[in-house]
């Protein structure tokens, strides 16, 4: 079990197995697997086929879509990637046809896309790549994988804006491990593990990628800060260990700030009940984090997780309590000052999910409460959020998804 309690059951956050396949041939039968290899999940416990399965989003009724994809969202479900997509034409839909590649057998719910072209993803205590067809949504094996980790844990999967690293916090193991992205191929190649403060929770870098910081997750005080060098190799700056508690922080693409939640009193319920956004400001030269003016921004609902749009003037929250999710808050960042303003309509209450996912354009949000997916439009200018079609049900309780732009 790890040793801090972390948001939710994030991707950010812990590999679990789910439940609630609606498969047909070529899936695995799943029995309850046993706790170890990833941080409190579970592991193990399925049947594999050696063919491809496909799968299902829970049956008959579900929406599709049939025009041009113009972006697709992965989830897991049984142990096995689904797949739903977004089509020019604004429809909504499980992605017909999608096959469960052969090699995700047994998948877990920590997943991270890199340039729209590859998704990485924790199949036990391996990561395997998949190359992602621009046009389909199709999954295929990058030459090499599954990819060996260094650890016995993973918190969390992430990567630099460019798409040129990936990085693994290794929970209770107290580390960063990082793996050079090949950028032809997608094959990953170690580049070394390094020692964090405490426990590796969650990892993100600056918009401009020179910077790395690792918070150790719901009720943490710590953020370890590294200099990235061209090669990927971490250094500590000079004050790292910041004393900062925040659970999750998120990058804007200036390299200018970081935005965060604590998380304390959202979905887990640890905590004193903390309704505010923090906003930092980065000094580019060394790497060091110092809360803007005003800063922490309150916020009318309890945020569990947060997501800044690509175009980094956006932000949502995504909050709610033990006694269940209570909606999305939109702010307006000022891109000079770093402060955060409601957007009109803010909250929206018509959409509750414990996370939220853009895809690399920024037109759509993806949200996954329960056993459906849904989507939202996204109105670049003033930030609303206006839902299309109808939630895609039956997808599993994983709440992570994978979003990648089609090309």
């Amino acid at each position: 079990m790890a040793a801090k309690i972390l948001l939710g059951a994030a991707g950010l956050i812990l590999a679990i197995a789910m439940s609630g396949c609606s498969s047909t041939k070529g899936c695995p039968t799943a029995t309850p697997g046993s706790a170890g290899g990833t941080s409190a999940g579970a592991s193990g416990g399925a049947t594999q086929s050696t063919g491809a399965c496909t799968v299902g989003g829970g049956g008959g009724g579900n929406p599709t879509a049939t025009g041009k994809p113009a972006a697709f969202a992965y989830y897991v479900n049984q142990l096995m990637i689904g797949a739903t997509v977004v089509d020019t034409s604004g429809n909504f839909g499980q992605l017909l046809g999608f096959a469960n590649p052969p090699s995700s057998l047994q998948a877990l719910d920590t997943m991270v896309v890199a340039q729209t072209k590859w998704l990485y993803q924790l199949v036990g205590s391996q990561l395997v790549g998949y190359s992602i067809n621009g046009g389909t949504g199709a999954l295929t094996a990058i030459p090499g994988s599954p990819f060996p980790l260094s650890g016995t844990e993973v918190a969390s999967l992430a990567t630099d804006s460019a798409g040129k690293f990936l990085f693994v916090c290794a929970a209770n193991n107290d580390e960063v491990q990082v793996l050079s992205i090949n950028q032809t191929s997608g094959a990953l190649a170690p580049v070394g593990t390094f020692a964090t403060t405490g426990f590796a929770a969650q990892a993100t870098t600056d918009g401009l990628g020179k910077y790395l910081y690792v918070t150790e997750g719901n009720l943490g005080s710590t953020v370890d800060v590294y200099a990235i060098s061209s090669t990927g190799l971490l250094t500590p700056i000079a004050s790292s260990p910041l004393s900062i508690s925040i659970a999750t922080l998120h990058s804007e693409p200036t390299g200018k700030f970081l935005v965060g939640v604590t998380g304390n009193g959202a979905n887990n319920g640890v905590g004193t009940a903390d309704n505010h956004v923090y906003v930092f400001s980065i000094d580019q030269s060394t790497g060091a984090l110092g809360q803007v003016s005003g800063s922490p921004f309150a916020t009318t609902l309890i945020p569990a997780d947060l997501a800044v749009h690509p175009n980094g003037t956006l932000v949502y929250t995504f909050n709610g309590t033990v006694n269940g999710l209570t909606g999305v808050e939109g702010f307006q960042l000022d891109t000079s000052s770093g402060q955060l303003t409601a957007l009109a309509g803010s909250p929206f209450k018509g959409m509750v999910a414990p996370h939220g996912f853009f895809d690399q354009s920024g037109s759509f949000l993806f949200l996954h409460p329960s056993d459906t997916i849904e989507v939202a439009s996204v109105d670049s200018a003033t930030g609303a959020l206006i839902a299309i079609g109808s939630p895609v049900t039956g997808v599993g309780q994983s709440e992570i998804l994978a979003v990648a732009d089609a090309h």
